[in-house]
């Protein structure tokens, strides 16, 4: 009898949430334009700096589980003037233009993922030395699906200079880098 019950109640999860099956990760040959806003740690000058953090994400399904990525992103910073050392005040702002690849995880209406990304990236404003280089950025994310088209999420990422992470893993490079906690809003069509 607790078989009977425990298979009933099974079909009956199944059943209710079977639309939501449909509603998975961006699949093969399907897009997806999310806006993500949060707050984001800058490290330049031997500053760290919180600031707002806001991107554009563009992917494309290449795989049921894969898909291509498209990211730009911003923030500033706000930084008064130092002495010692002499440091200048005003904003740090820090721009990024992206390409990469993201993975997936089918959890029904939750859907974890991981994105590795490269490309360039500009710190400037109130620094010692603009520096423009180019980046890649790690990133993981968690979106629930709202409806068949929308969703909502919160992502983390991390945006480094490749060559100084190596030449410096404890202290995640010599370069500037960038932390961000974004919240998530996306369409998939």
């Amino acid at each position: 009898m607790r078989r009977v019950k425990t298979a009933a109640a099974l079909v009956a999860f199944l059943s209710a949430t079977s639309w939501a099956w449909r509603a998975r990760a961006i699949n093969q040959d399907e897009w997806q334009m999310a806006l993500r806003a949060g707050a984001a740690v800058v490290h330049v000058d031997g500053r760290n700096p919180w600031g707002p953090a806001g991107a554009l994400d563009l992917a494309y399904g290449i795989l049921d589980a894969w898909a291509l990525r498209l990211s730009f992103e911003g923030s500033y910073y706000s930084v008064d003037k130092q002495t010692k050392p002499a440091l200048p005040g005003g904003t740090i702002d820090v721009e990024s233009a992206l390409v990469g690849i993201t993975y997936t995880l089918d959890i029904m209406r939750l859907v974890p993922y991981g994105d590795l990304e490269v490309g360039v990236a500009r710190f400037g404003g109130a620094v010692t030395a603009p520096l423009t280089a180019a980046a890649a950025e790690l990133g993981l994310g968690a979106d629930y699906y709202l409806t068949r088209h929308w969703l909502a999420g919160a992502s983390i990422q991390y945006l480094y200079s490749p060559s100084n992470l190596l030449s410096n893993p404890q202290g995640l490079g010599d370069s500037p880098f960038m932390f961000s906690v974004t919240a998530r809003l996306a369409y998939g069509f």
